[in-house]
């Protein structure tokens, strides 16, 4: 009895001290099957007290929209514009495009999204289609398959966590969870032809007189060999010009990236969200493919 009233004790300290970090301070998602998963509208925080995020009313990781007399630019991507709580607000890829431009940047995303669930997002979205002048798509080669589905509270949590302590030991330490990637029937957004609705989405009246950019941003070993990013993107590539985007930029192209940029295999650090936003604020070559 005396060893349980220990553990339990040791258990409470472990849960203030774990919810005083704010380690477990991170944002919820809404999940369905029509988009799959997004961050959830209008919530805010600080992961470990220095890490500032935020969502506004249309899921945006930015203040409330409130589009400007200047040029609005809708940044929308997967990770890669998320950035995620490893980095600060100004260290990720919308704030540092905004610093460049001197303009509005409001980026929408999340991590693992692919080009379906982005053109979902803006077609429930035309509101916003409407009020900004160009969109900048970031995509990867990982971005044209299946649309993604969520699956786990893990990656993706749609609730608090009971104990931020258990939370946290499973996502840092070891993880129980099995989340192997099964996802549940109503949670799985159907299969659809992302290039017809990406050209749809384009010969839409909303989209009449707006600026649309592509960047094709690399992983570390595509970055490493370039032709294999072109190997795997060849057809895609033609898709997105026969579909009414004809200026897509690759960034791995670009003699500014190289793969010192990269915290992992795939997301930029933070000194590589500042070239990413130089490249695409003036990248060296305004077409390649």
């Amino acid at each position: 009895m005396k060893l349980l009233k220990y553990l339990i004790l040791i258990l409470a300290i472990l849960e203030i001290a774990t919810r005083i970090t704010l380690i477990s301070d991170f944002p919820l998602y809404d999940a369905n099957n029509k988009i799959g998963y997004i961050p959830k509208a209008n919530q805010n925080g600080r992961f470990l007290w220095t890490h500032d995020w935020q969502f506004n009313e249309y899921h945006m990781g930015a203040d409330a929209f409130k589009p400007t007399n200047n040029e609005d630019i809708l940044l929308i991507g997967d990770s890669i514009v998320y950035g995620g709580n490893p980095l600060k607000g100004p260290e990720r890829l919308g704030q540092n495009l905004q610093k460049k431009l001197n303009l509005a940047v409001w980026p929408i995303s999340a991590g693992s999204w692919g080009m379906r669930n982005e053109l979902i997002y803006l077609k429930s979205n035309l509101e916003v289609v409407k009020n900004v002048d160009t969109i900048i798509f970031v995509w990867n080669s990982g971005d044209f398959d299946k649309a993604s589905s969520w699956s786990c509270e893990a990656t993706h949590p749609t609730h608090e966590p009971i104990s931020a302590f258990l939370y946290a030991f499973q996502k840092y330490v070891y993880n129980w969870d099995k989340c192997n990637g099964e996802i549940k029937p109503e949670f799985l957004v159907p299969d659809g032809d992302w290039h017809k609705k990406l050209k749809a989405f384009m010969d839409s009246p909303e989209m009449k007189n707006k600026k649309v950019k592509a960047f094709l941003y690399p992983y570390v070993n595509e970055e490493k060999d370039m032709n294999l990013l072109r190997k795997k993107l060849d057809k895609h590539i033609n898709e997105i010009h026969q579909a009414g985007i004809s200026n897509i930029i690759s960034v791995g192209h670009d003699s500014r990236w190289n793969t010192t940029y990269y915290r992992d295999d795939v997301h930029p650090n933070a000194k590589g969200n500042e070239v990413l936003a130089a490249i695409i604020y003036k990248p060296e070559l305004k077409d390649l493919f």
